[in-house]
């Protein structure tokens, strides 16, 4: 773990531990914000996934539900990923 410089000020009043502390905090934040996009990037792979087989499973045998049910689950996947990167308004706006 880094350890943040031991001078605070120089003589133009420049406060480096404020900026140490903003500076971590930025950094922190994007890497959070990274974590969260790659999260839910994954999220919306396992419904396009999960609504892909049920279609295909669907169109095997046949089976009204599954069909739904796969249909729901694909355009969930496919709203959640356009969502995460900002391609379409998240819900919250719509409403």
């Amino acid at each position: 773990m880094a350890t943040p410089p031991t001078e605070s000020t120089d003589d133009t009043g420049f406060d480096e531990q404020a900026l140490y502390r903003v500076v971590r905090s930025a950094v922190e934040d994007a890497i959070l914000g990274v974590l969260g996009t790659l999260l839910l990037l994954a999220i919306a792979a396992f419904f396009l996934w999960l609504g892909g087989a049920m279609l295909v499973s669907a169109a095997e045998a046949g089976l009204t539900l599954n069909l739904g049910y796969g249909i729901v689950f694909l355009a969930f996947g496919l709203y959640l990923g356009a969502a995460t990167l900002d391609l379409v308004p998240p819900l919250r706006e719509w409403l």
